[in-house]
């Protein structure tokens, strides 16, 4: 566990804060302003608002909440990370399972926070990832690992059948289209492209879209099977001679929302 005895810097610390819900939110901003060595430069309660409050004013220090709307705050540090910026990542949340521990120590986060633990711990964390450290709990960590060796040692069920259009989200979230985009090439609404995000996060065990194009990629696809025509309008990168027919719903399962 870090130490308690952080030393506050003489220049402060430059925040920036991504919270999913405006109450939280709110609460954080007033309370690390309070602080003298902390300076909050911008707040969001999205993964678009918080990405380009990020790049406008590259923080010292960025809180992410890991369940921001639409997307998880993983993406938002992914994308941090793929664009070298400076800004060092704290990822916070109510509950952060195993798979995306595992995901936030691949990219590299720099301080793992449950919302729980006390507001001097968010203090000692902040000031602990500035000043170039890590802050991860131990246990939690220990906990996380032992649990995904077990899994991988244990033999694994085959996933639920993914419906023709979560295949369809999936081919196109591969090919780096935004929710909008496919919910207007697929000509349903942002929400159920949402649902069926979700539905798909389940299924596969998958906690982010960067897991997701990870999976898609790496699973044969049908040759001219839906998910390569619909995706073909957003992208004519699809790939193609694969097969995908053990992950898609067989015609009596249950269908999808779509229209």
């Amino acid at each position: 566990m870090p130490s308690h005895s952080e030393l506050v810097t003489s220049k402060p610390v430059r925040l920036v804060i991504a919270e999913g819900h405006e109450i939280v939110l709110l609460g954080l901003e007033r309370f690390l302003s309070s602080l003298e060595d902390f300076t909050v430069v911008s707040t969001a309660t999205d993964c678009q608002g918080s990405l380009a409050a990020i790049r406008a004013h590259r923080p010292d220090v960025a809180i992410l909440d890991i369940r921001l709307p639409a997307e998880s705050g993983l993406e938002v540090a992914g994308a941090i990370m793929r664009e070298g910026l400076p800004t060092r990542i704290v990822l916070v949340g109510e509950t952060i399972n195993d798979r995306e521990s595992l995901e936030a120590l691949r990219l590299g986060i720099h301080g793992i926070l449950l919302k729980e633990m006390a507001p001097r711990q968010l203090v000692q964390c902040i000031r602990k990832v500035h000043a170039g450290g890590h802050w991860v709990e131990l246990e939690s960590l220990r906990r996380t690992v032992e649990n995904l060796l077990r899994e991988e040692a244990s033999p694994r069920p085959a996933p639920p059948p993914l419906t023709l259009a979560e295949v369809r989200v999936a081919g196109a979230v591969a090919q780096g289209a935004r929710n909008k985009e496919i919910a207007d090439h697929l000509g349903v609404s942002e929400s159920t492209v949402k649902n069926h995000l979700h539905n798909i996060y389940t299924k596969l065990n998958l906690s982010s879209r960067r897991e997701l194009v990870r999976w898609y990629r790496t699973v044969p696809h049908p040759n001219g099977s839906p998910s390569d025509t619909h995706s073909s309008r957003i992208s004519c990168t699809t790939p193609e001679s694969r097969s995908m027919d053990a992950y898609v719903a067989a015609p009596g399962a249950r269908r999808s929302t779509v229209h």
